[in-house]
Parts: structure tokens; C-alpha cells; sequence
């Protein structure tokens, strides 16, 4: 199956390149997607300069100014 959704994943490749974990996770990523499923962003992803800009700074306040430390 993984196969079928990705051109590279031979099975020697998935054997000696990579760990279960990464294969789950690329097989579950490959189901999903052929499901149709759209994968939500989540933390910083898809956040404005400003947003981010505003994380920082509250950051800073919490925990000071640690770039000039």
C-alpha cells in the first residue's frame, strides 16, 4: 500500500531507511489524504506576523528578554 502512495517507499527503503513510527506515520498521513481528509493546522502554522509578533512579546514579558541574556 505505502507502495502506491508514495513512488519511494520500497520496501527495502522502509526496511533499512526508516523507523515504524515513520512508516505509521507516513501510512496514516497517505490514508487520510486519499480519504479526502484535510489535516488541521495546529500551533504556529497559518498565523499572521502580527499574531506571531504578539506571541513573542508574551513570551518576553513572561519570561524576559532571554536574546540579550
Amino acid at each position: 500500500m505505502m507502495g502506491l502512495m508514495y513512488s519511494w517507499a520500497t520496501k527495502e527503503y522502509l526496511l533499512w531507511e526508516m523507523t515504524i513510527g515513520q512508516i505509521i506515520l507516513y501510512l496514516n498521513k497517505g490514508i487520510k489524504i486519499q480519504n479526502g481528509e484535510k489535516e488541521e493546522p495546529h500551533g504556529l502554522v497559518e498565523k499572521s506576523a502580527d499574531e506571531l509578533r504578539a506571541i513573542r512579546d508574551e513570551y518576553k514579558r513572561k519570561y524576559g528578554d532571554i536574546d540579550n541574556a
